[in-house]
């Protein structure tokens, strides 16, 4: 009895013992392993939404004009008087607490480097690529008007429209080919000579594009005026008890919403485009700063980059 009841108490000896050996999760740990964790996952996550926009022509076109617009912007932000007095102070600083001796304003640049700044020559290297992708844009720019004159919009006014802004858009993709080909040495460099120069060809080719964007504003225009007109139809038929104010409601507005705030989204775009073209569109320009362009070209493209990368996400 002495032994079976011996025999019997040692497992439970054993089980606390290898108890009390087993390795022990702090609460510290487990709390840096989630954040490990959840931030791997959270990269995967924001990984995978980037694959998704870059898949697309259009979502990868967005993705390489925010890399050219902020890193524009972003170098001029870095080289204005405030912001490398205060890196400069910092720096000063961090010396100073290091206990090296060092002059309150650094002396004089002897040697200016002539190198493009890296933020500039990244944005340019973006600029390129872009130019690049769109040499073959005319095949689509083709079938945007096969499209529009086989399925033209019923408004006159907005017919109209619609084939003067592919007239206009074919013209300044054209131009544009033209011109990048002929920068790269590969040809048309003869006849760009004989026909003005490369500055003029450019210039005409933007202003191709700026009236592409007044034409925008037309078609905008009209569509509030439609807009505007198809509500008024919509309230004279619930008030003549021709459709119910339920009906009404539920038929229009999420249409409404979604039309709205297309229309914004366009007016905001071409309000920041239209500076900006009319600038470029002159040999001496409207005295619009080089240092803001790149801010003012990524304005005209946030709302639509916000939409395209929240349709990114997973229902």
């Amino acid at each position: 009895m002495s032994d079976q009841a011996e025999s019997s108490e040692k497992p439970e000896g054993i089980s606390a013992a290898s108890r009390g050996n087993a390795p022990k999760i702090v609460p510290r740990q487990k709390a840096v392993s989630d954040v490990v964790v959840s931030a791997v996952l959270k990269t995967d996550e924001t990984v995978l939404r980037l694959n998704r926009l870059l898949s697309t022509k259009a979502g990868l076109d967005i993705v390489l004009a925010n890399l050219n617009y902020t890193s524009h912007s972003l170098h001029y932000l870095l080289a204005s008087s405030p912001l490398a007095s205060l890196r400069l102070t910092i720096r000063l600083w961090l010396l100073r607490r290091l206990g090296r001796d060092v002059p309150a304003l650094p002396p004089p640049a002897t040697n200016v480097s002539s190198a493009r700044p890296p933020l500039l020559a990244f944005s340019d290297l973006m600029s390129k690529t872009r130019y690049t992708l769109r040499l073959l844009g005319l095949v689509s720019m083709w079938a945007w008007g096969s499209s529009t004159y086989k399925s033209p919009p019923k408004d006159p006014v907005l017919r109209a429209v619609a084939y003067l802004e592919v007239l206009s858009m074919l013209v300044y993709q054209f131009l544009e080919n033209v011109t990048y080909l002929a920068s790269n040495g590969i040809g048309g460099d003869s006849l760009i000579k004989r026909t003005g120069g490369m500055g003029k060809w450019t210039i005409w080719s933007i202003r191709a594009w700026f009236a592409y964007v007044l034409l925008q504003f037309v078609k905008l225009s009209r569509e509030s005026v439609l807009f505007n007109q198809k509500e008024q139809e919509e309230q004279r038929q619930v008030s003549a008890g021709e459709k119910s104010v339920a009906v009404a409601d539920a038929e229009l507005e999420a249409a409404r919403q979604a039309e709205v705030r297309s229309w914004r989204k366009r007016l905001v775009n071409n309000l920041a485009w239209a500076p900006l073209c009319a600038h470029w569109s002159l040999e001496k320009g409207l005295g619009v700063p080089p240092s803001t362009t790149g801010f003012i070209s990524w304005l005209a493209g946030a709302w639509g980059t916000y939409d395209a990368w929240q349709a990114t996400a997973l229902p």
